[in-house]
């Protein structure tokens, strides 16, 4: 483990450096300046039925977006272990470039994990933990994984599916109007399946407003809406990334197994690979052992996200978690290979991207590569599975970099520095 201290980026600086992304109504606390929001693409969106004067941000994960194409690949294959990568005895300059991109530029503080066919060979933190006391980043210090948090309810409800608990392609969603007490009106609504809600492609509108307006108070409030007002498109037919999905899925398995939604994962999925410490948090929650992220007094977002993006976690945590998909390597594993191909193949559906698109729960890349992106207010998190073997984790406590994909371009460059070619 190697721990670099750097000088944090004073927080009036922050503030003038992200005075134009503001994701709320201006607040007397300079973090209401900070950027709030979280989406995987700036697909077509009609109005959110909770309605708002006052327009969230959009943080996209995605970037600019390329022409639409047909992508290449409809399953990526996975690798064995034993695929040919040199490790570097030093991982320093790895650590600088990660350090020197991010660390005073945004960042406050990064915690990265690096793993070769499901074993971690590298770990660093860098900067503080917290931008107030300036305490200095540890590796075993817990980040919002924001959008991660997908990755985590997919690969339970998957769990569930071939335990025969649910059907992939079940309507799923009158359980939870039963569960909420509302009643579903509006068409196509009661049709929409775990598969649906799975690759975002249910229909349901993005919710930006719903999510991180303070509109309502938790997952329960956010599901009420949706379930109660009507679809931007019919179910199967098109992706667009909507929180909605996963704030749904939440209560699909809560309806399902009887349990809390959070009691089911630890159960299922967290300490099976013997974790301990992550758990669903709160807006405004900083316990003992977490980095502070920054977040405006009057903000609930994670309270209503849920299942969508509340987890809190290592860079560690995150890497096993993806690693145990991988049936090629020894060790436990959630879910068998037959679901992990069902998880990665590509949506019969238009997708708005050349490179990637998004299968059940994960982000897939034609070159092989799988995992997640995370975005909420003064958090950035990525994860990649890559075809050579390797998996890593970067956690960021701040609003760098402002596109959240750029994390695997960053990542790519340190891992060049230390001799380690591009997946």
């Amino acid at each position: 483990m190697r721990i670099i201290r750097r000088s944090p980026l004073p927080l009036a600086l922050a503030v003038v450096l992200v005075a134009g992304c503001a994701g709320s109504a201006a607040q007397t606390s300079p973090t209401s300046l900070l950027s709030s929001a979280e989406v995987e693409s700036a697909t077509t969106v009609a109005a959110d039925p909770a309605g708002s004067s006052v327009t969230p941000s959009i943080a996209s994960e995605a970037g600019p977006r390329p022409s639409p194409g047909t992508g290449r690949a409809t399953t990526p294959a996975t690798t064995g272990p034993g695929t040919t990568v040199v490790l570097p005895k030093d991982w320093s300059d790895f650590d600088d470039s990660l350090a020197d991109a991010l660390v005073g530029s945004g960042a406050w503080g990064i915690s990265v994990a690096v793993a070769k066919d499901g074993k971690i060979v590298h770990t660093s933190a860098m900067g503080v933990a917290d931008p107030d006391t300036e305490r200095a980043a540890k590796t075993s210090d817990r980040y919002r994984i924001a959008s991660n948090s997908k990755v985590l309810t997919a690969i339970v409800v998957m769990d569930l599916v071939e335990d025969g608990k649910i059907g992939l392609d079940e309507a799923v969603t009158e359980r939870v109007a039963k569960k909420l007490g509302v009643k579903i009106t509006e068409a196509g609504v009661a049709d929409i399946t775990v598969r649906q809600l799975l690759s975002h492609t249910s229909g349901f509108n993005e919710y930006q407003r719903t999510f991180f307006n303070s509109k309502v108070d938790d997952c329960e409030g956010a599901a009420a809406i949706g379930l109660t007002n009507g679809l931007v498109n019919p179910p199967g037919t098109e992706y667009t990334y909507s929180n909605m999905n996963y704030c749904l899925l939440g209560l699909v398995i809560e309806a399902v197994t009887g349990d809390s939604y959070e009691d089911v994962v630890q159960k299922r999925l967290l300490q099976p690979l013997d974790i301990e410490g992550m758990r669903v948090a709160g807006t405004h929650e900083v316990k003992k052992g977490d980095a502070r992220h920054l977040s405006g007094e009057s903000r609930n977002y994670l309270e209503v996200l849920a299942a969508a993006g509340a987890w809190v976690g290592t860079a560690e945590d995150l890497v096993r978690i993806l690693d145990s998909l991988d049936t090629a390597r020894s060790g436990w594993h959630p879910v068998e290979a037959t679901t992990l191909a069902t998880m990665l193949a590509r949506p019969a559906v238009p997708f708005p991207y050349d490179n990637r698109w998004y299968g059940l729960g994960l982000r897939v890349w034609v070159d092989g590569s799988w995992g997640h992106t995370g975005t909420v207010e003064n958090a950035r998190s990525m994860v990649l599975h890559r075809p050579d073997g390797l998996t890593w984790a970067v956690l960021v406590n701040g609003d760098a970099p402002s596109n959240t994909d750029k994390l695997r371009e960053l990542v790519d460059a340190a891992l060049a520095d230390v001799g380690i070619a591009t997946a």
